[in-house]
């Protein structure tokens, strides 16, 4: 079976779905990758922006390829990658069979009623493009069930795996007083909330483990607020286990998630966490662990009543060995309804 696997980017793939194209090749299917970057069978330049014009402009030229490859079967990842090539497939006859996977709606509580309308619209535009919808968090599963944005369904999973092997324990001591937190910085992953938050938590520092767009900006906000000596920014690390050991509290105020992949690290070390009460992390922490964006002092609040000792959660389900099971399992079922029944139009 010809096979093609698309994201936004190639940082997406190579972090998230390695093992994944590893597997379908071992089973002896052709398998090919749409993205952004070095290293994609099909390198297709997307801008972050959902409504760029350049983005819609690379319309044409995604199905002119999935027209010459004639694919059996297209896996989506990433939000604006999706919506793209959905759009390519309009139109096109006995088009391949589509399973999007989403990573977290751009959309849902806590946005204004008019980002939701936009985004959601997106959906409902390119839902006879959609086969098969795979989530990762219960509200995910609400709008896309409630709004029946697949042709043939909805399956919810427990995000895409994490090999916990690599998150080697190693013996360096809690640091008091300092919160961590891993990504990318970005708008999406809100770290302004927390620099500004620092500001009222004379006694903490803060560890921002990453790089990305929004760097400069953040620099900005810190020298601005004179936090210097007590916000740091590290860059890329590819090891981030000796960070979150750090740490005595793992912090988050991220606006939208899928299922973290940060914050499960942080429960493989048993860190206590305190995270914005969105998607992705009401699925994995209890109500105690949680505060509100709204709230300027939402962290200082649950901060005050947070424990900085170690905690035991249940992290198996979300292993690489469970997910790739569970999600080729739902590959392989999508596959087979590929054989016996043509796509639709």
């Amino acid at each position: 079976m010809k096979i093609l696997i698309s994201a936004s980017n190639m940082m997406h793939i190579n972090n998230f779905h390695l093992p994944y194209i590893e597997a379908l090749k071992e089973m002896g299917h052709q398998v090919y990758v749409m993205a952004r970057g070095e290293g994609a069978d099909f390198n297709i330049e997307f801008e972050k922006s959902t409504l760029s014009v350049k983005n819609f402009s690379l319309v044409k030229r995604i199905k002119a390829i999935i027209k010459e490859e004639n694919f059996d079967i297209i896996f989506l990842h990433t939000s604006l990658c999706a919506f793209f090539v959905r759009l390519a497939l309009k139109g096109i006859k006995k088009r391949p069979r589509v399973v999007n996977t989403v990573h977290g709606y751009l959309f849902g509580k806590g946005f204004s009623p008019l980002h939701n309308a936009i985004y959601l619209l997106c959906e409902k535009i390119t839902k006879k493009q959609t086969d098969h919808i795979v989530v990762m968090n219960d509200e995910d599963y609400e709008i896309a069930t409630k709004n029946k944005l697949s042709l043939d369904g909805v399956s919810k999973i427990n995000g895409i795996g994490i090999d916990f092997s690599k998150l080697a324990r190693r013996e360096i001591d809690k640091e008091e007083k300092t919160l961590v937190f891993v990504g990318e910085l970005s708008k999406r992953k809100n770290q302004a909330y927390l620099i500004r938050a620092i500001k009222n938590l004379p006694e903490h520092r803060l560890i921002l483990v990453g790089d990305g767009g929004e760097r400069p900006r953040l620099e900005k906000l810190i020298k601005r607020n004179n936090l210097s000596g007590r916000v740091f920014i590290t860059g890329y690390q590819a090891d981030v286990s000796s960070y979150i050991q750090r740490a005595s509290v793992y912090v988050s105020a991220s606006k939208i998630e899928g299922l973290p992949f940060n914050v499960l690290e942080a429960m493989h070390f048993g860190k206590p966490i305190l995270a914005s009460r969105i998607k992705g992390h009401v699925d994995l922490l209890d109500n105690d662990s949680l505060f509100s964006l709204k709230k300027k002092d939402g962290l200082k609040i649950a901060l005050s009543k947070c424990s900085e000792a170690e905690r035991k959660y249940d992290v198996l389900k979300y292993s690489k060995e469970i997910c790739l099971a569970q999600n080729m399992e739902i590959y392989q079922a999508q596959m087979e309804k590929t054989k016996k029944k043509p796509a639709y139009v």
